[in-house]
């Protein structure tokens, strides 16, 4: 996996509402793509099935009632839409775009074209499973008092 995908996944999370949050949190990858140097591109990514694990542990500064929470966040799928477009990319777009953008092949991904429109009429979407290591991990320190 090119280490842009993980750069722009990271920044997308870093803005993302707290998994407390889930419909706006929701929301929010469905209006808000992998961002991505060219925004005038014809081809946007976007987060599709998100998993996310939270955890708890003793802060390390061993204070009583100091809590931290690590929030570990993956996609489930992502989702290339021709953004506003009701037709599909071509296979050469695809590629290209994937290589450009993403430095990654599409002959090793399973690209399978949505038969759904993306958010609110946001254009034709195709889907494929993330790399393995796309994952981001937040942490916080939560001080509760006892």
């Amino acid at each position: 996996m090119g280490e842009r995908l993980l750069l722009a996944y990271t920044t997308l999370m870093e803005k993302a509402p707290g998994a407390a949050f889930r419909r706006a949190r929701e929301l929010y990858l469905n209006k808000y793509c992998v961002p991505q140097a060219n925004t005038d591109h014809p081809l946007r990514l976007f987060v599709c099935d998100e998993q996310t694990d939270e955890s708890e542990a003793p802060a390390p500064d061993g204070q009583p009632g100091h809590r931290l929470v690590t929030l570990t966040s993956r996609p489930g799928q992502l989702a290339i839409v021709h953004w506003q477009q009701t037709s599909p990319p071509t296979p050469f777009m695809l590629e290209s775009y994937l290589a450009e953008v993403w430095q990654l092949n599409a002959k090793d991904l399973d690209l399978v074209a949505g038969s759904t429109p993306w958010f609110r009429q946001g254009g034709h979407q195709t889907r494929f499973s993330p790399p393995a290591n796309l994952i981001v991990q937040q942490q916080s320190l939560l001080t509760l008092k006892e």
